[in-house]
């Protein structure tokens, strides 16, 4: 009898345990995503989300959110451990001129919310500027020199 408690109790710790990591919100990327990572940020412990990307949503990526000297950023990398982006939030008076006055111009009404400064694998510099407009979330996205590219309107 007591055995079978026993056995009983250690396949039910194994059934929670189970349950509790499949419940669990946390992401472990790929071995190949954490090493890379790691080559480029030493000694930095990130939080990973799990993304599905391209014009079809499928295309898995993972992104570690974490902060260097204060500065937020996220890295992008694809299932296999390729770096895709790695995005650097900016404070708004570190928004270049051109881009500023752009959207002064052109959404005066439309409070600048988020700023960040995107750096591709192809080292190609774009700034995305997040406002609301008609209670949905925008990106305004201009190239490295402050010219407007698109605007990109998020489901969230």
């Amino acid at each position: 009898m007591k055995k079978i408690f026993l056995v009983a109790s250690f396949f039910y710790s194994i059934i929670i345990q189970a349950q509790t990591t499949e419940n669990s919100s946390e992401v472990i990327p790929t071995l190949e995503v954490q090493k890379a990572f790691q080559k480029e940020f030493p000694k930095v412990k990130p939080v990973w989300r799990k993304e599905f990307s391209g014009s079809d949503k499928d295309e898995l990526t993972y992104e570690a959110d974490f902060s260097v000297n204060n500065s937020n950023m996220t890295a992008v990398y694809n299932a296999i451990g390729v770096f895709k982006v790695l995005q650097f939030e900016i404070k708004p008076t570190e928004i270049p001129v051109r881009i500023s006055s752009y959207m002064e111009k052109n959404y005066p009404k439309n409070k600048i919310e988020k700023a960040a400064k995107m750096m591709t694998n192809d080292n190609k510099i774009t700034y995305e500027i997040g406002i609301t407009i008609n209670g949905k979330w925008s990106d305004a996205v201009f190239d490295k020199e402050g010219d407007f590219l698109e605007m990109v309107q998020k489901d969230n």
